[in-house]
């Protein structure tokens, strides 16, 4: 496979259209598309199909398309010797509010010219995203073994309930996981793993949650329950954030059934990666995200 094969289809992805491809890339239509038919027929597979005369990206192509971008960047900072100066990282939802700005912030006192660059998502789609190379580095709230991942716990991060300051429920106390059937209530969308097991949650405990509000932004959650919309659940560290910040209340979410399991409870924070050898500044983070940990 040749580079300009990848070079050509990557640019029409993000300019649109062969004409604006071509211009950009400086090479004629003709040529550009015949670039395009060869890598198709290297892939066995369509990249581009027409529809009311525009041309669309196969759903193949958008599978083709993020791997096509990370080999070409990957290739940039090689020819221009920063191979060693960039940290590519992924991170879920849940962790953009605490432990990453503090990572980083530490991070750069040290790696002060590495070039950081970061991806959100939900923690499936991190998983996507470590494993499609297009990031080194993955940083969830529900780390779990996976084949092909390197799972490298942080620490245990229980669910908490954050509610507003007058609420009646004390600084000190827990709150049961039966009580939160009369609570209103603001939780992360079903597409998220935090969200599929507040569900099993509330199965095993018999529980119909008065939904409120569904939203896969922590941000907004917040937002929302300082407003008075409900509560909501999260891991601890980002309701005690949260709580430092705002007038919240952050309160322990407690379990009444000895069955539960602990996974439910419980999220392990961690670092992902795929087994195989990664590059020594993706090392040194991990190293801090260690050292970071004992203080979580």
């Amino acid at each position: 496979m040749k580079f300009h094969y990848l070079e050509a289809f990557v640019s029409i992805v993000e300019w649109g259209t062969v004409t604006e491809a071509s211009q950009r890339l400086h090479i004629a239509q003709p040529a550009l598309s015949r670039y395009i038919h060869n890598l198709e027929k290297e892939l066995g597979h369509t990249l581009f199909d027409h529809q009311n005369g525009r041309l669309h990206v196969t759903p193949f192509g958008q599978r083709v398309y993020p791997m096509a971008r990370h080999i070409l960047d990957e290739v940039q900072l090689f020819n221009h010797g920063k191979i060693d100066q960039r940290l590519s990282i992924g991170a879920s939802l849940t962790t953009l509010t605490t432990f990453l700005p503090k990572a980083i912030r530490i991070f750069r006192e040290t790696f002060s010219t590495t070039d950081i660059h970061v991806e959100t998502g939900m923690s499936s789609d991190i998983y996507d995203l470590v494993g499609s190379g297009r990031v080194e580095i993955g940083i969830v709230s529900d780390a779990k073994n996976r084949a092909y991942f390197r799972v490298i716990p942080l620490f245990t991060d229980p669910l908490w309930v954050l509610c507003p300051l007058e609420n009646d429920w004390q600084v000190g106390s827990s709150i049961s996981i039966k009580q939160l059937g009369n609570c209103p209530l603001i939780l992360m969308t079903t597409r998220t793993m935090l969200r599929n097991d507040l569900e099993a949650l509330f199965r095993s405990h018999e529980v119909i949650p008065n939904i409120r509000m569904e939203v896969d932004n922590v941000d907004i959650i917040q937002r929302m329950v300082s407003a008075g919309l409900g509560i909501t659940i999260l891991p601890r560290s980002v309701c005690l954030d949260a709580a430092q910040h705002v007038d919240w209340r952050a309160i322990p979410l407690e379990d009444t059934l000895p069955s539960t399991p602990d996974s439910q409870l419980n999220r392990t924070f961690g670092i992902i990666t795929l087994n195989a050898e990664i590059s020594q500044i993706a090392r040194s983070w991990i190293d801090l995200c260690l050292n970071l940990a004992k203080h979580f």
